[in-house]
């Protein structure tokens, strides 16, 4: 066996050197010869000295820029730790304390702070797909405030991802490694039941593999409102436009049920006519209630129409109202709801959610639950009435279900409590009345606290991930939960990170970057070679 061993050692030595011989050439003449990692980055993994991808850069500092804030190193207080402000005297005008960011690579995990690029972002007031925000979109904050996006990053991620599944929301957000996310580790109760106990403190950031099954993750309520007396606006009416009429709506809490209605039951056809669809059994209360509020804001009567077998139509004729609904969307998917209606006063918001019920919603009843429900196929609605609900201090949660050859279907349920609450608020009959109350949720004045069903993780290569940076705040709310957004936290544009650059670039003895080193970029003479790395097989090709 040694001797066949030793032969069968030899050929694949001596096939292996003559494969390579008709192959280009791995090594370089370093430093005269550079690397240039391909694509929009890669991660450098200081202990091993490989880079993957995924890395966003080296940081590079402007001198001429640093104000001496300190927000990069708050920013990466909370993340890496990495960047620290060092005193170095330079007599700059705009930098009287002379303190600069200096950056230690041991410890910077390169803000791997990133999420699926198809998550749904809360946005003003509407609701985005990552990959649909750029600089310039306001998005929700920790604070229940909109903030402007100032960067987006859009980066190729190798290594553990996270898929957080949480009650109350209908899809999990999906985040790498390193994204923080504000949430609070509930303590075991040192009873026999070991149950998690209901606390909201201390409320902090968390890595996602810090955190349990249980464990509250936060969905920040919207704290912005403006009143509105009257909705105002320039309708072309016929003419190609040229003739116009200004319309002037009274916005009542009634104007508020009616687009309600319009939300759950109505639609616009050909630019001049818009219809409400009810059931027959409904014609002595909504549907006179609708064809009241009709005739009340835009002075016409709606004709009463038969719509199939148990069905009545409120068709209208008129220009001027299909302009003011066609805002809310075309077709029952687009439905969603502007700026001045969503940030209205309460009162104007529970009559909308009232008219929304009233049209697409029910009482659920169950042996030991009864619950409010309402269904759209609108995403962007769903996730609305959640945010709405939860500013009028009613917990709501959201489930997708499919059926085959038709659209999702969202449904936005209010139990226990939150249901007797809620029905008592709209003055509609409610009967249950359970012993005591028990569900998963908190609400506070300025959080919903919704608990983590369970956590998966698993290993990509390659991946597509994408982040934010937020002016001010420095957070936003994936799925409408709040995490850290990126944290290239400097106003000026001082200090920022680069992949133009890599380490190894740099003839160092230290992974610890002073400011002056940050500063200087590397020599960029000699030959450049593209590299690519195939991170499954570990192998890189360059040419």
């Amino acid at each position: 066996m040694g001797l066949l061993s030793s032969i069968r050692a030899g050929v694949v030595a001596t096939w292996s050197g003559i494969r390579h011989l008709f192959r280009p050439r791995m090594t370089l003449r370093y430093p005269e010869q550079k690397l240039d990692l391909e694509g929009p980055g890669y991660k450098y993994d200081p202990r091993k000295g490989v880079g993957l991808p995924g890395f966003k850069g080296r940081h590079i500092l402007y001198l001429d820029k640093c104000t001496g804030c300190q927000l990069c190193a708050i920013a990466c207080d909370g993340v890496a730790v990495a960047i620290e402000m060092q005193f170095v005297q330079k007599n700059k005008p705009h930098n009287k304390k002379d303190i600069w960011p200096a950056v230690d690579y041991g410890r910077c995990v390169f803000c791997a702070l990133c999420i699926d690029p198809l998550t749904p972002v809360i946005t003003n007031p509407s609701l985005k797909r990552m990959e649909e925000i750029s600089v310039g979109d306001m998005v929700l904050t920790h604070s229940g405030e909109y903030r402007p996006v100032t960067k987006v990053w859009d980066m190729r991620y190798t290594g553990p991802l996270y898929r957080v599944y949480v009650y109350g929301k209908p899809e999990p957000l999906v985040c790498t490694q390193d994204h923080p996310i504000l949430a609070v580790s509930r303590p075991i109760s040192k009873r026999k039941d070991r149950r998690l106990l209901r606390v909201t403190e201390p409320l902090k950031f968390f890595k996602p593999g810090e955190l349990k099954p249980g464990d509250y993750m936060v969905s920040p309520i919207v704290k912005k409102e403006v009143p509105l007396k009257a909705y105002e606006k320039e309708v072309p009416l016929y003419k190609f436009g040229l003739v116009k009429r200004r319309q002037v709506l009274s916005a009542t809490p009634a104007l508020f049920r009616l687009i309600g209605y319009y939300l759950a039951e109505g639609s616009c056809d050909g630019g001049r006519r818009i219809s409400f669809d009810f059931n027959v059994t409904e014609t002595d209360t909504l549907v006179e209630d609708c064809r009241l509020l009709i005739k009340s804001f835009f002075g016409k009567d709606a004709v009463l129409r038969k719509n199939g077998r148990n069905g009545v139509r409120l068709v209208l004729h008129s220009a001027e109202a299909e302009d003011f609904f066609s805002q809310f969307g075309k077709g029952a998917p687009n439905k969603h709801l502007p700026e001045w209606t969503f940030f209205a006063e309460k009162e104007k918001l529970l009559e909308l959610v009232k008219g929304e019920w009233l049209g697409d919603g029910c009482k659920i009843r169950q042996p030991r639950q009864k619950y409010l429900n309402i269904v759209t196929t609108s995403r962007t609605l769903a996730f609305q009435l959640q945010q709405i609900l939860a500013k009028l201090g009613i917990v709501a949660t959201l489930e997708c279900s499919h059926q085959r050859e038709r659209l999702p279907s969202y449904h936005v349920d209010v139990f226990g409590r939150w249901a007797i609450q809620l029905a008592r608020m709209w003055n509609i009959s409610f009967d249950f009345t359970p012993s005591k109350h028990t569900d998963r949720f908190l609400l506070t004045e300025n959080y919903v606290f919704m608990p983590i069903r369970k956590i998966e993780t698993s290993l990509v290569a390659d991946y597509r991930v994408m982040d934010v940076t937020v002016d001010g705040d420095h957070t936003f709310a994936p799925l409408g939960l709040a995490t850290s957004n990126c944290v290239d936290a400097c106003p000026f544009d001082a200090l920022f990170m680069t992949n133009d650059y890599e380490l190894s670039a740099y003839d160092k003895a230290t992974l610890k970057f002073t400011p002056d080193m940050l500063a200087i970029p590397p020599k960029t003479e000699g030959q450049t070679f593209k590299v690519k790395i195939d991170a499954e097989r570990g192998v890189a090709t360059h040419g």
